[in-house]
């Protein structure tokens, strides 16, 4: 340790300079600076600490304030993508059916109709139209039904074969002539019946000879 005063080397832990008598404070200041290097340190850690512990507060703080917002938005408002049920006024319906309205009653069902038999008649002249009788049975008579017959000749379609409301005669016929004169006979007619609310219930295709006339099938 050296004299702060004449600058000689006295023994370490020496109070007073051998040589001039001057008070040593060296390790007395070096021991008070070493104690307040450690103090700031100390306060140095404190203070990283206390950044360390608000840095957590806050990270808490936002993942509620996160947690509280979205569980909020999907559970705190109702679903209305599917109907809320009343259970005090659901009930089962026990009721009966609806009636059929008087039209329906009044009108036997078509569901087992079908075309048994019938004939076709063409007469000679350019204006002359094609007549179809067609036979489903007097037990169909008063009958709403519609029809369509498609006629050709050569593989070539005569007219567009326009569905036709008919009733059933009572004779169990149903009579359709065709909306336009052919320039020619046809050789060939396809018949579709449907009942009233246009459901096919029959088909039947016919060969005939190109001429005048009647023919049956």
């Amino acid at each position: 340790m050296r004299c702060p005063n004449c600058d000689s080397e006295n023994n370490e832990g020496a109070k007073f300079c051998k040589k001039c008598g001057t008070p040593l404070k060296e390790k007395t200041i070096s021991h008070e600076s070493m104690i307040n290097s450690m103090n700031k340190d100390k306060s140095g850690d404190n203070t990283t600490k206390y950044i360390i512990v608000a840095l957590v507060v806050v990270a808490i703080v936002l993942a509620g304030a996160f947690a509280y917002i979205y569980g909020f938005g999907n559970n705190g408002s109702q679903d209305t993508s599917a109907p809320v049920v009343d259970n005090d006024k659901a009930s089962v319906d026990n009721s009966e059916p609806a009636q059929a309205s008087q039209s329906s009653q009044s009108t036997p069902s078509t569901s087992s109709m079908s075309i048994e038999s019938g004939s076709f008649s063409t007469g000679g002249g350019l204006n002359d139209k094609t007549y179809a009788s067609i036979y489903v049975g007097p037990e169909h008579a008063g009958e709403k039904v519609k029809i369509q017959i498609f006629y050709s000749r050569d593989g070539s379609t005569l007219n567009n074969g326009n569905m036709v409301p008919k009733t059933v005669d009572s004779s169990g016929y149903i009579e359709v002539a065709s909306a336009d004169a052919y320039k020619y006979f046809p050789d060939y007619a396809e018949i579709n019946l449907f009942d009233n609310s246009g459901n096919l219930l029959d088909t039947q295709s016919v060969s005939l000879s190109p001429e005048k006339g009647t023919q049956t099938f």
